[in-house]
């Protein structure tokens, strides 16, 4: 009676182990001091646009391609939910290229242009393990996706140069270029909108009354930059607690 009511029980322990062991994954490593908080962050875009060139009879046109984007945004994020993380950001990211447009006619100098992101995004993640930092005051390492939603602007090609300048056929009078790329640009409807997911992994350290963070993030989403399913990004951002 001994030996099957050690056995009975044997068999329950292991029908609790792998429910134990799942419900520990959800339960966090180290509970944050600061519930939540709002800061700026830096990024960084990592891709590649190549040169191109467009043309007909009348008009040709050549990009010079650009590597990367960079600037900034800001970022809230609530860890005060005892399993899981959020995060909200606005980001912008941008890059320069030259751009030349002519005919056989006249031609302008070559003209500086810009290819700019909007993004939104939302994020849970998730704590991996915490770091033992006493000087710094505490750190932890996240993983977590989400989804995100965008709006870029269209490289120059003929089509929108044609438009901006009009026909320069005629030699182009009157035409004052930087206010048409200006009011080109602030019509949204030269704007391309796209959305997908992404993957995010990084540190977060706690530095007195501020949280520092620093990610890697693979956003998937088309219709972003150019000609590309995907990109990938760095961003550091330091966050006042509340």
């Amino acid at each position: 009676m001994g030996l099957e009511t050690f056995n009975t029980g044997g068999n329950m322990m292991k029908r609790l182990v792998v429910p134990i062991i799942a419900l520990s994954l959800f339960i966090p490593t180290q509970r944050a001091d600061a519930l939540f908080g709002v800061g700026l962050k830096y990024v960084g875009d990592s891709f590649s646009v190549g040169e191109w060139s467009d043309g007909t009879t009348l008009y040709s046109l050549s990009g010079s391609g650009f590597d990367g984007a960079a600037l900034g945004g800001l970022f809230v994020y609530i860890d005060a939910i005892p399993f899981i993380d959020l995060e909200a950001s606005f980001e912008m990211s941008g890059a320069p290229y030259d751009l030349e447009f002519q005919n056989s006619v006249t031609s302008l100098p070559a003209t500086k242009f810009g290819w700019t992101r909007l993004s939104t995004y939302y994020t849970a993640r998730k704590e991996v393990f915490g770091l033992g930092l006493p000087i710094l005051g505490g750190g932890a390492i996240h993983v977590g996706g989400g989804i995100n939603s965008h709006q870029t602007s269209k490289l120059a090609d003929l089509d929108m140069m044609s438009g901006i300048i009009g026909d320069l056929a005629t030699g182009g009078e009157g035409m004052k270029l930087e206010s048409q790329v200006e009011d080109f640009v602030k019509n949204k409807d030269n704007w391309i909108e796209g959305s997908g997911v992404h993957l995010q992994a990084g540190l977060q350290m706690k530095i007195l009354t501020f949280n520092a963070f620093v990610n890697y993030r693979i956003t998937m989403a088309e219709d972003v930059v150019p000609d590309a399913k995907s990109f990938s990004s760095i961003w550091a951002g330091l966050a006042f607690g509340l």
